[in-house]
């Protein structure tokens, strides 16, 4: 009962729930079907709104295709009319510019510059065409016209500062710029605006080179004749000299400077490259050694001859055209220097050194044709040695000059290469090589000098030259180690003990100071060779002395000796065994006076001559002896007055030799033979006391 129940209930449910469920599905065919309405509705509109936008495409892209070709069709017409305007204007231009350009510049270069601008425009325009050939002449002929009036503006600009100063006007220059170095260009300064925008048109517009070398030419021949006129008056008159680079001469007739203080400043830059004791000899100066030299009133060679001889170098002034030359390097430098900041307003930062070097090239061969004539004057000149020496100092003082002035040639090329800084090289090597030559010739002088001995066995004027000439070459020093370096490369002699820089340098000075002293040497032994055969011995070793002496106590009253010890370093040893050696060859004058002293001693040894009444040989044999001893003395008496020993020491070494020699044998041969009564006429005899005969010897020279 339950069970039936319960199914029914289900049943009803099931029932109602797909009742609703049918109600459910009709109103959802009823929404489809209105969708289905609405959908076909609006595909119908949009089909019809389709149509029209056909429609309407159909009819505005005709328009617009058409209002595109009209613009293109525009912008070609103003494009045509813009071309044939500029065309029209390249034909017109030659008509339009031509007063203008035949004109010149005149004061309005800005819009004269312009102008040819726009020409220049037209003459590219023509070159590109092949048909209008005479009217691409007439433009291009303009253009040329144009340009040549530009050129010749500029050098009307350059020729208005182009005049040569006088002599006068440059030395004035060269004294103004040594206390005032800047701003001395004397061109104004519009004028240099002018030619600087000038060149600066030619530069962008391809035509440099042509002004380049109009500047540089017209400004070169300015200064080369600046100079030649300059020397034109040197040679004319004396002027004193200031150097701008602080290379002045260092000869003291300018300076008022005593040799000895310029032995000693010289000496400081040399003695650091000595031993203590050799820097302690330097500073006694050469003149030092003249003060223990002393001469006769009977002397050939009077005082104030030898002071000339040993200080001539420091008194003399250097060689007048060495030291007009000096002047000229002066005005030189001053004029380039003139000229090179004047290219700073002028010519741009990258032409600058190309136009310098150009422009240096004809007052550089005009220096360099004066530097070899005047080296060549000077090989020319006799006795180099002496005369002539002021000269050769004075190519060591213009090598001095450029040794000092390499910063201010470094300075005027600026940013040039190597190469064009290498031209003032080639200056100096001219006095470099004919330097070497003169050391060379000086040399050659020495060897073959053919002048006879001295009078009297005196101190040889080429001794004393050859000193003077190496000392006058220490004032020179940093100049002298480099040409002595390479006179010695040219002799093949390269060996310097490794050495290097200044230490090499007065190596090879050594070495030709070494050179000179040898042969000075030899040349004195020649010499001697040609006095009388008859005082041949005596006469020699005088010479030898009174020379060897003098050449010693220079050597060592300077900084000499030190340098040639450096090549030679047994030099004075040697020359001091040689003293010794013809020293002995002096005291054989006393030969004859000892030998006979010696042969009556001997006679006595054997006959004993008694005290009292004398055998008749024993008084011959005495009367022959005391007159022989007196021939001797007397013999060399008249000997040793005609000999010459200016040096006071060595005077006195030479008379002390000889009465170490002699007097102890003369007074034992006085005291054993002189009491003896051998004769009635003892004055005709006995003539000299042994005080009488070393006083004698005391006086001798």
């Amino acid at each position: 009962m339950t069970g039936g129940a319960e199914t029914k209930t289900i049943i009803r449910s099931s029932e109602t729930k797909l009742q609703e469920e049918k109600r459910r599905l009709a109103l959802l065919q009823e929404s489809l079907s209105r969708s289905n309405t609405l959908t076909s509705g609006m595909v119908s509109t949009l089909d019809n709104f389709e149509r029209k936008l056909q429609s309407l495409d159909e009819l505005v892209t005709p328009v617009y295709e058409a209002t595109n070709e009209l613009r293109l069709l525009l912008h070609n017409v103003d494009q045509s009319l813009t071309l044939v305007d500029s065309v029209l204007h390249f034909y017109d231009i030659c008509g339009e510019l031509t007063p203008t350009i035949s004109s010149g510049p005149g004061g309005n270069l800005a819009d004269y510059l312009s102008e040819l601008d726009r020409l220049e425009d037209a003459v590219k325009y023509f070159r590109r065409t092949q048909t209008a050939v005479s009217e691409r002449e007439r433009v291009m002929q303009l253009f040329d016209l144009g340009r040549k009036r530009l050129v010749e503006e500029t050098d009307k600009l350059i020729l208005r500062y182009a005049n040569p100063l006088a002599a006068k006007e440059l030395i004035e220059l060269c004294e103004l710029s040594s206390k005032n170095p800047t701003d001395i260009h004397a061109m104004q300064e519009a004028d240099m605006g002018v030619l600087r925008s000038i060149i600066e048109w030619f530069s962008s517009h391809g035509f440099r080179q042509g002004l380049i070398d109009s500047y540089a030419t017209k400004r070169g021949t300015m200064i080369r004749r600046s100079l030649q006129l300059l020397a034109e008056h040197l040679g004319r008159t004396s002027v004193r000299r200031s150097s701008i680079l602080g290379s002045s001469s260092p000869s003291l007739s300018s300076q008022n400077i005593s040799g000895s203080d310029t032995i000693k400043r010289q000496g400081k830059k040399i003695r650091q490259y000595l031993s203590p004791d050799m820097g302690r000899r330097f500073m006694r100066t050469s003149g030092g050694g003249s003060s223990t030299i002393s001469r006769t009133s009977n002397s050939p060679l009077s005082t104030s001859t030898t002071t000339l001889e040993e200080n001539a170098v420091f008194d003399a002034n250097d060689d007048r055209d060495t030291n007009n030359y000096k002047v000229l390097l002066d005005s030189f430098i001053i004029l380039l220097q003139r000229d090179r900041d004047l290219l700073n307003y002028v010519f741009p930062i990258d032409l600058q050194s190309l136009v310098f070097t150009k422009l240096i090239e004809l007052p550089l061969v005009y220096m360099r044709e004066e530097g070899q004539r005047l080296c060549q004057s000077i090989e020319r000149i006799p006795r180099k040695l002496d005369a002539g020496k002021f000269a050769i100092y004075g190519v060591f003082s213009i090598l001095r000059w450029f040794l000092r002035s390499r910063a201010v040639f470094s300075k005027l090329y600026q940013e040039s290469d190597p190469a064009r800084r290498q031209q003032f090289t080639t200056l100096s090597a001219t006095f470099e090589q004919s330097a070497v030559v003169y050391l060379r010739s000086v040399l050659e002088e020495v060897t073959s000098d053919q002048q006879p001995p001295s009078q009297g066995g005196n101190v040889h004027p080429l001794t004393s030259h050859v000193l003077a000439f190496m000392e006058g070459l220490l004032a020179y020093d940093d100049t002298a180690t480099i040409i002595a370096t390479l006179y010695v490369e040219q002799q093949q002699r390269t060996s310097s003990g490794g050495l290097s820089g200044p230490e090499k340098g007065l190596y090879d000075l050594g070495t030709y100071f070494a050179q000179l002293v040898q042969a000075l040497h030899v040349s004195l032994f020649r010499k001697s060779e040609s006095y009388p055969s008859r005082t041949d011995t005596t006469i020699r070793a005088i010479f030898i002395l009174n020379n060897m002496n003098y050449l010693l106590k220079r050597l060592e009253n300077s900084s000499l000796l030190g340098i040639i010890q450096r090549y030679q370093p047994d030099l004075k040893g040697k020359y001091e065994n040689d003293f010794q050696t013809h020293l002995k060859d002096y005291t054989k004058c006393y030969t004859p006076l000892i030998i006979a002293i010696q042969e009556m001693l001997e006679y006595d040894n054997k006959n004993h001559i008694p005290d009292g009444k004398l055998r008749e040989r024993d008084r011959e044999q005495l009367k022959e002896s005391f007159s022989t001893v007196n021939t001797a003395i007397d013999t060399i008496r008249q000997q040793c007055e005609q000999y010459i020993v200016s040096d006071v020491d060595l005077r006195d070494r030479l008379r002390n030799e000889g009465k170490a020699l002699i007097m102890e044998l003369y007074k034992r041969y006085y005291t054993k033979f002189a009491h003896k009564d051998f004769t009635r006429h003892r004055e005709k005899y006995i003539r000299y006391e042994p005080r009488a005969f070393e006083l004698i010897i005391e006086n001798f020279f």
